[in-house]
């Protein structure tokens, strides 16, 4: 309160100052009187002979800025008591514009307003008049004529809010049409009222009203507030309609003007508008559903009556009558009558007016009878057709019509016995040299001519047949769409030898010729033909471990088969066999032969030996894509078929689970360790992905058991996050006692021993980088389960941790993660490279064929065949999907606005940093990348407070204030939070602000060993302690603190899957409670843009697998610059 009331006296410290905007001295000067007619002048004022009639402000044509008058009354001493002039001084800001006066020196010269007025007492009186008022009062200020205009029109507008406000909104302004009919034309005019309704004179002056919310008057009784609220629903929809109406008169009215000084719209402003295009389409649609009144002044008397809008095709007549000329009444063709209703057009249909109902028509109606309607005059069109054009009359013409016109023809039989014989088309089709070659023909009755003139031929007598010359040129026309090459001489078309050419007269254009006339073929023409659908067979069987694939066609051999292949890959709608024939490439048996050879990398030399060997990990794959080409004949035999039903039923597998885990374990996580098991049947490796808190560890673990219960022999391997390692051996012993493990920790000298008696454990547990250090420990050792927890850790194929798990010696591989993918596709393929080596081939190959174009062109086939090749080895599923008892997870964004002192250091940081940027060349920007990646971790700081890079830093941080508030709050609702940021400095800070308000807690960072992680999550899911501050790489994996239902993110971390991971150490199996997530973020800063940055990169891991996950990847110098704007 106290900084408002301070801006308010601020405000109004200086309004009371004494303002001038007129300078009385320089008006004086730009007058250059006479210090004698400035003495007298003063004179007449002690002597009270002038008088002041009035001062005001203005604004005058030519001057923009505001001008001053001045007029004064002076008694006129020579002409005697009560006899009075005047005078006038117009003025600037500063100088005088005009002086008058009508004192007999100076008002009967017929030169006034040339003469100089330095001598005039009376002007001297006036000016010093002025001077007086100005010193007293506020006169003019700089507001030109436009600011003035502008303050005239928002105080108008607001004075009309107000009055609309007082009056309040009853929606009861009603708008009603009128429709006349008169000169051929459809106008539209308005009344408008509540009860009684009175005619709108001038349309342009309502939508001037409505659009200023202003009052207005009709007739002498009605006054109405035009505010759009007031009006009714349907009243609304007429005010629209009026205002597109008077945008495009007003466009009429200046183009007319633009043309020439002597076109003036002065009818423009009227009480009726006429109706033609979008207004008819327009009025129709808004007035469907009221009746409109009419009247039509064309009538002989005139008609009254209200329509209706509705939909009918109106019915046409037509008559035709024999045209007899002469003495002799000879037959010279026909006379026809047509008549319509007045059309009235819209922009693709049309109106007529029957009865009481305004009718639209049917658009396809319309377009076949307005070759009729254009010519018609007044509803009636009569017209003569003669003897030589009877043909195309009744031949082309009347088919298009009869089923929608009323036709009566008088002496039907003797008009027909003059109608020529209707033409019929012929087409002669060859084919010779390599080319197809078509003579087109017509025939009259018993005679046939052939359609292309040749050029030597002159002028040609029909003798009394009387030829259809457009329609021939038409059907002429029709067949170069085929056979575009013209042979005058040899009166043809042809294909000019073009394959693909010919391939469309073979595959279209014979039926569109059929579709024409006749056709007849040579036994050469025959003789081509398309193949619409090419037979091909896949056998697949299983033998000795490997996959064979036997791929063939009927009639066709294998070499020809590729011929084929590579004409498909070049985009050809075609192949031309290599007798002769042509193949139909749009057949999607060719689109899978693509992807066969393509996908399982088939070389050209296996192709043509005929029987495939491939990796059983490939039937998968194999069996999706017969099952897609159901057109392609396959035979599977037995152990294909058998293979491919256990994955397609894993839910009804007979995998028994260890008894003691049969209530432990819930439907899904049953479910995903029968799927574990039947990969490992097959000998395949698999990523169980399920979402974060869905116990993917049990599920493994339950694995692990029913191997040691089977009696299987063998020693099985984890490797996990060294933050994991002591939560596996607490999982371990709390779910399967019977297993003996041993957790590969300690100093070199404990694990060699460890691993030296390997044989005496069932399982061994260790962290990635222990494995790193002791790779020559594990040479020479099997492993029948090797287990690697959050395989997001070795998804950079060249780190030392990815190359170690994958050169241990094991039989069955599983990666366990919630999130495979969180930045590239190289990801998904380091895992399968452990899982599978060779499953996507070698990553050169991958890159080429999936990752570049994916990533690069958005790739969707890419994208496809991929998903199709490692879904079946994904098993991810979802918490909304299979929890349907956990609570719900509310996700909430909470934006803090920088302090003074904040900003101006952030805003100094931005600039350093966009100056450091745009001074480097690309070369410059990768080779200080790693500075400038500190420098923007430093303007995050800032966001986060500015203390953490500035230590004398004395002013406030608005996140550490708003979450501390935060937490406070959910601390007195009884909420336990865990509170998470990435600087273990920050975390500091939010410590001893905890400690200052006495609010319990606990913390863990990188620092915190593993024993005590453990045992500070285990007592803070069972104390009263409020607040766990976690830092985000410590405890983003491996930590269940479901006692906790706050989420606080204090500041965004590049990698979402990190800090949902984080999230989910709450909202998880065991939580009975909602779980709120809050995300500090600070407005209009670097971590506003890295949230819509990262959402970029969200949909990746959802197109692969089916969720979302996503990490700011390697920036560009553009990316950097965007973040900083």
């Amino acid at each position: 309160m106290s900084l408002i009331y301070a801006a308010t006296r601020k405000r109004g410290r200086r309004t009371m100052e004494q303002y001038t905007y007129f300078d009385i001295v320089k008006i004086r000067e730009s007058l250059h009187l006479k210090m004698d007619a400035v003495k007298r002048g003063k004179e007449l004022l002690a002597q009270k002979q002038v008088v002041l009639k009035s001062i005001d402000t203005g604004y005058i044509n030519g001057y923009e800025e505001t001008m001053g008058v001045i007029e004064c009354e002076v008694k006129d001493r020579e002409k005697g008591a009560g006899k009075r002039f005047k005078v006038h001084i117009i003025f600037s800001r500063d100088q005088a514009i005009s002086a008058e006066c009508s004192c007999s020196m100076f008002g009967g010269n017929f030169y006034r307003y040339y003469t100089q007025m330095d001598n005039c007492e009376h002007v001297a009186a006036a000016l010093q008049m002025l001077a007086a008022y100005l010193e007293q009062n506020r006169l003019g200020d700089a507001t030109d004529i436009w600011g003035s205009e502008i303050l005239f029109l928002f105080q108008k507008d607001h004075a009309n809010q107000t009055i609309s406000g007082v009056m309040g909104d009853d929606e009861s302004i009603r708008l009603v049409p009128r429709l006349v009919q008169k000169d051929g034309k459809l106008m539209v005019s308005f009344k408008i009222g509540q009860k009684k309704m009175l005619i709108v004179k001038d349309l342009f002056k309502l939508d001037e009203d409505v659009r200023n919310s202003a009052m207005g008057s009709y007739g002498t009784s009605l006054e109405l507030n035009h505010r759009l609220e007031n009006f009714t629903e349907q009243g609304r929809r007429w005010i629209a309609f009026i205002r597109n109406l008077v945008l495009e008169e007003g466009e009429f009215e200046n183009r007319l003007m633009e043309s020439g000084p002597y076109f003036r719209r002065s009818a423009a402003r009227k009480n009726e508008m006429h109706l033609f295009g979008w207004r008819l389409d327009q009025f129709y649609e808004i007035a469907s559903g009221e009746p409109v009144a009419y009247e039509n002044r064309d009538a002989d008397s005139r008609e009254r009556c209200e329509l209706t809008c509705r939909e009918r095709n109106p019915r046409v007549f037509m008559s035709i009558n024999k045209n007899l000329l002469g003495k002799s009444k000879t037959f010279h063709g026909i006379n026809v009558e047509c008549e319509f209703p007045d059309m009235f057009y819209g922009v693709k249909t049309a109106y007529y007016i029957e009865g009481d109902g305004l009718y639209r028509m049917e658009e396809g109606f319309l377009q076949r009878i307005r070759p009729l309607t254009e010519q018609c005059d007044g509803g009636s069109l009569s017209f003569q057709i003669g003897r030589n054009n009877l043909g195309e009359f009744y031949y082309s013409v009347l088919p298009q019509i009869r089923d929608i016109v009323d036709i009566t023809e008088d002496n039907e039989e003797e008009i027909e016995e003059y109608l020529p014989p209707e033409a019929e088309f012929i087409f002669y089709l060859d084919a010779e040299d390599h080319n197809i070659v078509c003579k087109p023909g017509v025939r009259y009755g018993d005679t046939e001519f052939p359609l292309i003139k040749p050029e030597s031929e002159g002028v040609k007598w029909n003798g009394n047949i009387v030829r259809e010359e457009h329609r021939e040129r038409e059907i002429l026309f029709l067949a170069r769409q085929w056979f575009p090459q013209l042979d005058k001489e040899k009166q043809e078309l042809h294909c000019g030898k073009d394959e693909e050419c010919m391939y469309q007269v073979l595959a279209k254009g014979l039926d569109a010729l059929f579709g024409l006339g006749e056709v007849q073929c040579t036994k050469r023409f025959s003789n081509l033909k398309v193949t619409k659908k090419m037979k091909m067979s896949v056998g697949v069987s299983i033998k000795s471990g490997l996959l064979n694939l036997d791929i063939a066609t009927e009639d066709l051999p294998a070499e020809e088969l590729l011929d084929i292949l590579n004409s498909y890959r070049s985009k050809k709608k075609y192949h031309r066999l290599k007798n002769g024939d042509f193949v139909d490439l749009t057949d999607n048996s060719y689109e899978m032969l693509d992807e066969m050879m393509n996908s399982l990398h088939l070389s050209v030399k296996d192709f043509l030996k005929g029987n495939i060997e491939l990796p059983m990990y490939r039937t998968l794959y194999l069996d999706k894509m017969l099952e897609e080409n159901e057109n392609v004949y396959s035979e599977r035999d037995s152990h294909f078929r058998n293979l491919v039903r256990d994955f397609k039923t894993v839910n009804d597998s007979d995998f028994q689970l260890p008894k003691e885990l049969e209530r432990v374990l819930r439907n899904y996580q049953k479910n995903g360790y029968r799927w574990l098991r039947t990969l490992e049947a097959f000998k395949f490796g698999g990523i169980l992905a399920d979402d974060m808190g869905l116990g993917k560890t049990l599920q493994v673990i339950a694995v692990l058991l029913a191997a040691k219960q089977e009696g299987r022999e063998g020693v099985s391997l984890v490797v996990a996050p060294a933050s994991l390692v002591f939560n596996w051996g607490e999982e371990l012993r709390r779910f399967a006692p019977e297993l003996k493990f041993v957790l590969v920790t300690g100093t070199q000298g404990e694990r060699r021993n460890k691993l030296e008696a390997y044989r005496e454990a069932d399982v061994l547990v260790t962290s990635y980088d222990l494995l790193k250090r002791d790779t020559e420990l594990y040479e020479g050792k099997e492993f029948l389960y090797q287990i690697i927890d959050e395989a997001q850790y070795i998804k950079n194929h060249q780190t030392v941790a990815a190359k170690a798990v994958k050169v241990i010696n094991s039989q069955i591989r599983y990666a366990l993660t919630g999130t495979p993918i969180e930045n590239r596709l190289s990801e998904i393929w380091s895992i399968f490279d452990y899982l599978m080596p060779g499953f996507l081939y070698k990553y050169e190959v991958f890159r080429r064929d999936f990752e570049a174009p994916i990533i690069k062109n958005q790739d969707e086939a890419a994208m496809e065949r991929l998903k199709k090749m490692t879904s079946p080895f994904i098993l991810r599923r979802l918490k909304r999907d299979v929890l349907k008892d956990l609570p719900d997870k509310i996700e909430k964004i909470h934006y803090v606005k920088f302090e003074k002192k904040q900003q101006e250091l952030y805003d100094a940081q931005v600039v350093h940093m966009r100056q450091q940027i745009a001074g480097q060349d690309k070369a410059e920007f990768q080779k200080n990348k790693i500075q400038i990646l500190a420098e923007l971790t430093r303007l995050r700081q800032v966001c986060c407070d500015p203390s953490l890079c500035f230590e004398n830093y004395k002013g406030g941080s608005a996140k550490l204030e708003a979450c501390i508030e935060l937490v406070e709050r959910a601390a007195e609702g009884g909420h336990k939070i865990l509170l998470f940021s990435q600087f273990v400095s920050m975390l500091e800070i939010i410590r001893q602000e905890l400690a200052k308000r006495e609010l319990s807690f606990y913390m863990i960072s990188g620092e915190t060993s593993k024993e005590k992680r453990l045992k500070l999550v285990k007592k803070f899911n069972e104390d009263d302690t409020r607040v766990f501050l976690i830092s985000l790489k410590a405890g983003g994996v491996g930590l269940n603190l479901t006692g906790a239902d706050v989420v606080i993110h204090y500041d965004p971390w590049w990698n979402l899957a990190v800090q949902n991971q984080a999230t989910d150490r709450a909202h998880r199996i065991g939580q009975d409670k909602k779980v709120t997530v809050y995300q500090l973020i600070a407005k209009g800063s670097v971590e506003e843009k890295i949230q819509k940055l990262q959402e970029s990169k969200r949909e990746l891991l959802e197109q692969v697998v089916g969720s979302a996950s996503g990490q700011l990847g390697s920036m560009s110098k553009e990316d950097f610059l965007e973040l900083l704007e």
